[in-house]
């Protein structure tokens, strides 16, 4: 199992991330095109707002994230 965490923004917004996971290795251009459907999903952006993908990052384990 490959985990990945996602960081990223939509133009003139708050940095955001996802948590996504596969069986197997995946391509950083269908993560980052899987990122982007998410973001304007969730946040109801149409195409026109540039999304922009920042990180990513892959472990074989479950990744955590601690906040401050």
């Amino acid at each position: 199992m490959f985990h990945y965490l996602i960081i990223g923004h939509a133009c003139d917004e708050e940095q955001e991330w996802r948590h996504m996971k596969f069986d197997d290795e995946q391509p950083t251009k269908r993560l980052e095109k899987k990122f982007i459907k998410r973001l304007r999903k969730d946040g109801g952006w149409d195409k026109d707002k540039e999304i922009y993908v920042e990180f990513i990052l892959q472990s074989k384990n479950l990744i955590h994230v601690n906040y401050g």
